[in-house]
């Protein structure tokens, strides 16, 4: 079964490996959280190039993490398509049709701002965590402290999304076999709640006869991990990024991308 989780699976080995998970979890945070503070959309921009380059030199597989992101991006361009024909002053562009429609450039740069802020956050978080194995990401939780009530919920929520989306499909295929047709979009969104509603209560019966089993057997709900001590490879590339990030909020990245842009350009 194809994971819906943005993990990696056990035996899938990366150059990843080496570094620890900890850190891994902890990059896309540094990088992620300034540019969504700041209002600089050159500074959204190179934090995706330095990841993709990073990517590169590790061998990630962006076409998995870019699998996910088409599947969310429709989301993202309805919060922001919208935005430059209600907001602003300064009029970009006018269409004086049967529809009047007219652009303002303060609304065009807000939903260009918005759109890179939550792709670049997506893709960042993506690309990082698809490093991580399900076990790394529960260990990392526990490292950092993590209560083990929230830790404990998240493994279980985890562990079920997948088994509801496949039992989701399974059922809807069987329906489609059997003959039933799902013509509009009400009926299909009505079918999925009826089938999810359905699937989600089994489960959390499932869970509870697990749980209790789980505590007959010594479960005291604290989940423990072999430890793993940092190296000196975690620590560099920890000072590496901090220090690429430090050199991008003192430079000015616009007057960069400008000369750059003109010397590509005749």
């Amino acid at each position: 079964m194809k994971s819906i989780l943005p993990f990696r699976r056990e035996d899938e080995a990366t150059y990843y490996n080496h570094i620890h998970p900890v850190i891994r979890f902890i990059l896309p945070f540094i990088l992620v959280i300034p540019f969504l503070i700041l209002n600089n959309i050159y500074l959204i921009v190179s934090t995706i190039l330095i990841t993709i380059l990073f990517g590169c030199i590790v061998k990630l597989k962006f076409l998995k993490v870019l699998s996910r992101i088409i599947k969310i991006l429709p989301f993202v361009l309805l919060m922001t398509v919208f935005l430059p024909f209600y907001i602003g002053s300064t009029v970009l562009l006018r269409y004086n049709g049967v529809i009047p429609l007219t652009i303002y450039a303060e609304g065009t740069h807000l939903a260009l701002l918005l759109f890179l802020r939550i792709f670049g956050a997506i893709f960042v978080f993506l690309s990082f965590f698809s490093s991580l194995t399900y076990s790394e990401f529960i260990e990392t939780l526990t490292k950092l402290r993590i209560p083990s009530i929230f830790t404990g919920s998240l493994v279980i929520m985890l562990h079920y999304i997948p088994i509801l989306a496949s039992s989701n499909r399974k059922i809807l295929l069987a329906q489609e076999l059997r003959g039933k047709k799902i013509t509009t979009y009400k009926e299909k969104i009505k079918t999925h709640a009826f089938i999810m509603g359905k699937s989600i209560v089994m489960n959390m019966e499932r869970s509870e006869k697990l749980y209790e089993a789980l505590k007959m057997r010594g479960f005291s709900g604290k989940l423990t991990f072999a430890s793993r001590k940092f190296k000196l490879i975690d620590v560099i590339t920890l000072s590496l990024f901090i220090v690429l990030l430090v050199i991008f909020l003192v430079m000015d990245l616009e007057q960069i991308y400008m000369g750059v842009t003109q010397l590509l350009l005749p």
